[in-house]
């Protein structure tokens, strides 16, 4: 565009020249030195002062993607199991009928492997009487932080005397 010479005059009365070019509002980004340093941010550099994401704003594509830089649903595994797929969102879904189980002998008491606890062992039972939702009862808890403000942490009365305890 040419440029146009304009006559300007204030109230005072005063005149004097001006230039005007066609006036475009222009973005933030453009007041940047380069197209580069649009893209790069400049306090991201190595010691040697090259940039630590190169020339582009998103950095190398050409990385292996960790289980660091995923969410918590994000399960890369190591491609020994294989029982589950992964879905089209990231997550891992497993497929019940390729997960491995273990037969049990059928005469287990002839059986030479043993497992890792006691068959001797009493199974623990709770019981919660007085309170109609069992575990989940609020008064339950309530009761239970109360004691423990007030007599600090109590054993179980599940604890057996016969079982000894190793360590």
């Amino acid at each position: 565009m040419k440029n146009r010479l304009y006559l300007s005059s204030y109230t005072s009365g005063s005149t004097f020249a001006t230039t005007q070019h066609a006036m475009r509002a222009s973005q933030v980004l453009q007041f940047q030195k380069s197209l580069v340093s649009q893209l790069t941010r400049p306090w991201k550099k190595f010691r040697d002062g090259t940039l630590f994401y190169g020339q582009h704003k998103t950095g190398s594509k050409r990385h292996q993607l960790t289980t660091k830089q995923g969410n918590k649903n994000y399960y890369k595994g190591t491609r020994s199991s294989g029982v589950g797929i992964h879905t089209r969102k990231g997550a891992y879904q497993i497929v019940w009928s390729k997960v491995r189980t273990f037969v049990v002998p059928q005469n287990l008491s002839a059986c030479t492997l043993k497992p890792l606890v006691s068959m001797n062992t009493p199974q623990i039972k709770h019981h919660f009487q007085g309170y109609p939702k069992g575990m989940i009862d609020s008064k339950l808890n309530f009761d239970k932080i109360k004691e423990f403000i007030e007599h600090g942490e109590v054993e179980s009365k599940l604890v057996d005397n016969k079982y000894i305890e190793r360590g």
